[in-house]
């Protein structure tokens, strides 16, 4: 009896100590920017709180700013706890940046298929583009990222002279290659066979030595918050050309037609938001001018006729002025097809949307019964029988002279008192 009641006390403790603390899951995807670098330090810091053993970090980017790689490098060595970084999915690659946060950490793993390296920085001017007349600027910041990389796969025990060659001479490594290079420790198929392969290496961080235990671990994903999510999509390319073109829109629309008010509200949420994109993304300031040249060259046109000649170079203004705003970092290009399209789209709102309200404006007024009498119009509210309509480009007051007529129906005007209209259903086409 004694020796049964000791196994069962002992059961307990057996499971306590066969408990395994978890793996937290952070993800890089797309380019390093602010708030991909927030989402990783907040998270190292709260695995390390909520006792995880260990913080992998899945990556496929192109690469992103030096500011925010060189917070995230720091998270990694501040860091109690084990930082693994794994290059998944076939396909997915640790380019520039991503390359130089690889070194970084304390495993490194890649999938089959996936690649790693390049990372030459590209030197920004205060106007976006890259610089090409400083040699002597170009080749410290060269020798200086060289060096920073150098450092970091020095001091995580990694191949210093690979890492060096990844940023002078942009090399670039297959997973196996990278395994037989010294550049990463695994190559694995998958979060699992990863897991079991560094079951039971030892990893040195900045407090300790100590043991993974990752076979049975569990993975406990930490997605990205609201507003990292957000923010982190604000500093995409893609999302600020879309929010410059919705700005633009709002813009022309809204002076073109005072008072349509939703216009000018889409425009200004879309500025408000580009303030954000145009502090992350890096982009050339000489595209704003011809932006703001092509807004001009629109609007000009809009109410002084010249045979479309200002809105055909408003439109080439606008595809120079697109093609060099986005004429930046690696990761941070549009596509030229991408640009055509999107200016071929802006002619066309331009040419046959806004065009139409404008030449309603510039209708003369004809007053009297010959004005809005036989006009056919369209109903802006149910008329009860009375209500508004909308007739040869302005709203009127009108009396149904035949009953209810509901919101959206076609009306003929029949008589004019002053300025009031009566009217009634119109059948006809």
């Amino acid at each position: 009896m004694a020796l049964v009641f000791i196994l069962l006390l002992a059961l307990p403790m057996a499971a306590g100590a066969a408990k395994v603390a978890p793996v937290y899951v952070l993800h890089i995807d797309g380019q390093i920017d602010p708030a991909i670098a927030d989402y990783i330090s907040d998270g190292i810091d709260r695995a390390q709180d909520e006792n995880a053993q260990a913080v992998l970090i899945i990556m496929d980017t192109p690469g992103g700013l030096l500011s925010s790689t060189q917070k995230i490098i720091k998270a990694f060595f501040a860091a109690k706890i084990p930082i693994i970084v794994y290059v998944s999915p076939s396909g997915a690659w640790a380019a520039s940046a991503g390359a130089i946060i690889t070194f970084a950490s304390n495993v490194a793993a890649m999938s089959p298929g996936s690649s790693i390296g390049a990372a030459t920085p590209v030197n920004i001017g205060s106007g976006g583009e890259a610089e090409k007349t400083d040699e002597t600027l170009k080749r410290k910041q060269i020798n200086y990222t060289t060096e920073y990389a150098r450092s970091i796969a020095e001091k995580r025990g990694r191949n210093a002279d690979w890492a060096a060659s990844a940023v002078r001479e942009a090399a670039t490594l297959t997973a196996s290659a990278a395994l037989k290079k010294n550049v990463i420790e695994y190559v694995a198929d998958s979060t699992p066979e990863l897991m079991k392969k560094i079951d039971g290496r030892k990893v040195k961080t900045s407090s300790a030595t100590v043991v993974l235990r990752t076979a049975n671990a569990p993975l406990k994903e930490m997605p990205m918050g609201a507003l990292d999510s957000l923010l982190h999509f604000l500093s995409n390319s893609y999302v600020t050309l879309f929010l410059t073109m919705i700005a633009m829109y709002g813009i022309i629309y809204e002076l073109a037609n005072p008072g349509s008010i939703f216009p000018g509200v889409l425009g200004s949420i879309a500025i408000i938001l580009l303030l954000y994109s145009f502090s992350v993304v890096p982009v050339n300031t000489a595209g704003f001018a011809f932006i703001g040249l092509a807004i001009l060259l629109f609007m000009i046109d809009l109410f002084a006729p010249t045979h479309g000649i200002l809105t055909a170079g408003g439109i080439i203004s606008l595809f120079f002025g697109l093609t060099m705003l986005f004429r930046s970092a690696e990761g941070f290009m549009v596509s030229l097809w991408v640009i055509i399209a999107v200016t071929l789209v802006t002619g066309a709102f331009f040419f046959f949307v806004i065009s139409l309200g404008v030449k309603a404006l510039r209708r003369p007024y004809v007053s009297g019964r010959e004005g809005v009498v036989g006009h056919v119009g369209e109903a802006k509210t149910d008329l009860n029988p009375t209500g508004q309509i909308f007739v040869d480009g302005s709203l009127w007051t009108a009396t149904s002279e035949e009953g209810i007529i509901s919101r959206g129906e076609r009306v003929y005007v029949t008589a004019m008192s002053g300025l009031k209209l009566t009217v009634r259903k119109h059948e006809g086409d």
